[in-house]
């Protein structure tokens, strides 16, 4: 009888233990300190959503305890004061939220939001030029939180003029480690194809935890759009799903990876993955997040939201959501539904027209690479359509570089991004650069005499 009851009571206690969440590596006054890299990557009206993803964050840290002489932020900031703007001064990453440009700090803005700016900041490279020239001051104690939201495709990230190569990326990455700049590194990437960052690249051993809003094949998803407020996609899904989550718990009890789970689940439009040192997973989210909370006005303000707003509990199901390179059409193709206007009606019709006969195009450009490379249809028919992993990195850099300065900038001609992993295809098969650059050279002097 007294072994029976001993099991019962024994088995009640796992059960409650395994209820509650279990704080596994809390961060200490010996710890060093935690700071905060905080990147939108594109400018103009309608990727309202990546700066106000940017902005929302900064105040989820600020909310949590992380000092503002620990954060730098990297905006354009051409959103708040645009003349579009029905709101001015203000952003909003939710429906009738809290204006998350109050407050805002930014360090690096318009022309300063650059790959070599950037790389800089990570490094604590002091030489820096431009913004107010805060880089951070890490050491070997110190964990770093990265976040970045904008455009990407197969093995590359976008900014407001450049490209990020999957190459650069973990080049950078990398240094930080061999030079002891931290004692941990969490990265959480909000863009397309973002999984092809890490694949098969990032490796277990360099203190380094990432978390991807979508796969190496797929788009990622802006969210709010179609909102009352006449604006553009508000926020994107992934983004968006774990502020509200780090906005709502407890950060010195939830771990990385409950986050990922749960993030997971709500991300219902791509597939969210995690790279690097999963161990660091197991770690409170507070420790890359900040764990203590702060009485402002702001943070009050997003409590009280966040309280009210049952909706929250699933995006998916309570707002209009789309994939991110048809944020500009379907949001043109909104307003024009929104007007009786008929000179605005036209201008709207004329401007969809023209993005539709550019991803022609770029489409027929990139299979025109394709088809001056191999006569055997069933190769061309693989490269065409082969999603890969980025294998190699030196080859797929010097390309995408190429065809983003000879054939289509992929900043101004977001559809050229689709198919960039053709280019990588192409890497693979090859693996080795110069009979793909040779044929972009060729393909687009064609195009660009026409």
């Amino acid at each position: 009888m007294r072994f029976l009851l001993y099991f019962f009571a024994c088995l009640a206690l796992t059960e409650a233990f395994s209820r509650k969440r279990f704080r596994f590596k809390p961060q200490d006054d010996n710890d060093g300190e935690t700071y905060a890299v905080l990147v939108a990557g594109s400018n103009g009206w309608y990727n309202y959503r990546h700066q106000a993803d940017v902005a929302h964050a900064y105040h989820t840290l600020r909310k949590h305890g992380i000092s503002e002489d620990n954060i730098i932020v990297m905006m354009y900031d051409d959103i708040a004061n645009n003349t579009q703007n029905p709101y001015p001064g203000k952003i909003f990453n939710e429906p009738d939220g809290p204006d998350v440009y109050e407050g805002l700090k930014i360090d690096y803005r318009a022309k300063d939001v650059t790959v070599k700016n950037f790389i800089k900041v990570l490094k604590g490279d002091n030489q820096i030029r431009g913004g107010n020239g805060r880089v951070l001051e890490t050491n070997s104690n110190d964990r770093i939180f990265i976040y970045f939201t904008d455009h990407g495709a197969t093995g590359l990230i976008s900014f407001p003029d450049e490209i990020l190569s999957v190459k650069e990326l973990n080049s950078a990455l990398q240094w930080l480690h061999s030079h002891k700049k931290f004692a941990e590194l969490v990265f959480y990437l909000e863009a397309c194809e973002s999984g092809s960052m890490f694949e098969k690249v990032l490796p277990s051993n360099l203190n380094i935890y990432a978390i991807t809003a979508a796969n190496g094949h797929e788009s990622s998803w802006g969210t709010y759009c179609e909102n009352d407020m006449g604006l553009p996609c508000l926020g994107d899904l992934f983004s968006v799903n774990w502020m509200i989550d780090s906005d709502d718990e407890d950060l010195n009890v939830e771990t990385l990876q409950q986050q990922f789970e749960l993030v997971k689940a709500k991300t219902t439009k791509s597939h969210v993955l995690q790279f690097g040192d999963l161990s660091i997973a197991r770690e409170p989210v507070g420790n890359f997040q900040g764990e203590t909370k702060q009485n402002s006005e702001m943070d009050q303000e997003f409590e009280d939201d966040d309280s009210e707003d049952t909706e929250d509990e699933d995006l998916g199901h309570s707002y209009t959501m789309w994939p991110s390179r048809d944020v500009l059409v379907n949001s043109l193709i909104w307003e024009r539904s929104q007007t009786n206007d008929y000179s605005r009606i036209n201008a709207l019709s004329k401007q969809i027209s023209e993005i539709r006969e550019k991803r022609r195009q770029v489409k027929r450009t990139y299979h025109s690479i394709v088809h001056g490379l191999f006569d055997s249809q069933s190769l061309i028919d693989e490269m065409i359509t082969k999603k890969s992993p980025v294998l190699y990195l030196d080859c797929h850099h010097k390309v995408v570089h190429k065809f983003n300065d000879m054939c289509f900038d992929f900043h101004e001609d977001e559809q050229a991004l689709n198919y960039v992993y053709i280019l990588n295809n192409l890497c693979n098969y090859f693996e080795d650069e110069w009979p793909i650059l040779d044929q972009i050279t060729r393909t687009c002097d064609v195009f660009n005499s026409l």
